[in-house]
């Protein structure tokens, strides 16, 4: 019987209870780590191929 969400298990790993509080992303072209509401560029080299590197692992 589970008792709360972390006593959830899939293929035998716990998941992670990781929640942001604030979107963290990361530059593809150079590396730099940032925050932002909304990141469409990176500030440092101007590459639009970012990614969103705060979302929840499992």
């Amino acid at each position: 019987m589970l008792r709360s969400a972390h006593d959830v298990v899939i293929y035998n790993s716990t998941i992670d209870p990781y929640s942001p509080t604030e979107e963290y992303y990361e530059c593809r072209g150079c590396g730099t780590r940032f925050t932002d509401d909304s990141a469409v560029a990176c500030a440092n080299c101007g590459s639009d191929d970012v990614r969103n590197i705060s979302v929840p692992r499992e």
